[in-house]
């Protein structure tokens, strides 16, 4: 194995660490804002309070709004797949890495 390959190889493993470290702290965020959104709903619903009922309202609201975004970014997910696929070919039959979508 050449120096080139194995720098290539190390870099690649380097950008899939990455990857799953954002992956996973994206994921851990959205398990955050969906059992906070279930608790406060629950919360919503046991209130007497208009005031509260209205402050909680408007917290599981963002709790949605936020959940939206993050998976509108889960774009991350397809990128970490394309990497993995590029590890796979080139380790396996020498193919030409893809990274982003183009040939490098």
């Amino acid at each position: 194995m050449s120096h080139a390959s194995a720098t290539s190889r190390t870099s690649d493993l380097h950008d899939i660490n990455q990857l799953c470290t954002s992956i996973r702290g994206k994921l851990q965020f959205m398990d955050y804002l969906v059992r906070a959104a279930v608790a406060d709903i629950q919360r919503l619903q046991d209130e007497d309070d208009q005031g509260t009922r209205i402050f909680l309202r408007q917290l599981v609201e963002m709790h949605a709004q936020n959940l939206a975004v993050e998976c509108e970014n889960m774009r991350l997910m397809t990128e970490l797949c394309r990497c993995l696929e590029a590890a796979v070919a080139e380790t396996c039959d020498g193919s030409v890495r893809i990274r982003n979508g183009d040939a490098a």
